[in-house]
């Protein structure tokens, strides 16, 4: 059952950057989210300085990679995987407008999911004005279930036409963890909070991906 205990928001520990051994539930993970829930926001940006956007709590957010797929910028809440944001740089064969780069994104996102057996459940979506255009934003919840996972998340991710033939593609998942109800609020904070302000900030893309 969800937790009906509203925790005090709480800073996330220290993270190091190095790969944690598996997520902390209860207390601990519901405080976590209620700080990402109503810190303020800061804005962060990936390595090279081509595009930024808002996170709460950002000075708390730290820098990773992934083993599993190589990304323009990747950020973690905590050791424990409070949360996670995601960010990927898609080339589309002729101009990258929004509805091209959606599908060049969500055919890439669907065979990953189909490979690692990812079941989803797609929210009702919604839609913001970014620069002369309208992006659409997806909610989703995922629930993955493997021998060393079993695990919901609620997700959400925008995809945006920021360069020439190029589409950025930027994804939040917060897991559950006994606390799915605060999650979707987060989740849902950053559908309204942080993909509509995303930037571009640069006329080309990150050089190189991690």
């Amino acid at each position: 059952m969800p937790s009906v205990v509203a925790p005090i928001a709480a800073v996330s520990p220290a993270d190091d950057g190095r790969p944690s051994k598996g997520g902390a539930k209860g207390k601990e993970h519901s405080a976590a989210l209620e700080q990402l829930r109503v810190a303020p926001l800061e804005v962060r940006v990936d390595r090279y300085h081509t595009f930024s956007l808002p996170l709460p709590d950002a000075p708390h957010w730290t820098r990773v990679n992934f083993w599993s797929v190589k990304t323009a910028a990747g950020f973690r809440y905590g050791k424990a995987h409070h949360g996670l944001v995601t960010a990927f740089v898609r080339e589309v064969a002729e101009s990258a407008d929004p509805r091209r780069c959606v599908k060049d994104f969500e055919g890439w996102a669907k065979r990953r999911t189909d490979a690692f057996e990812v079941d989803l459940a797609l929210d009702k979506p919604a839609a913001f004005a970014w620069h002369d255009t309208t992006v659409e934003v997806q909610g989703v919840r995922a629930h993955i279930a493997t021998l060393a996972l079993n695990e919901d998340y609620a997700a959400a991710y925008a995809v945006y036409p920021a360069w020439r033939g190029q589409c950025l593609a930027v994804g939040v998942a917060i897991p559950g963890q006994e606390d799915m109800v605060r999650a979707v609020q987060v989740r849902d904070r950053f559908v309204a909070e942080v993909l509509p302000y995303v930037k571009v900030l640069a006329d080309h893309p990150p050089k190189e991906s991690f």
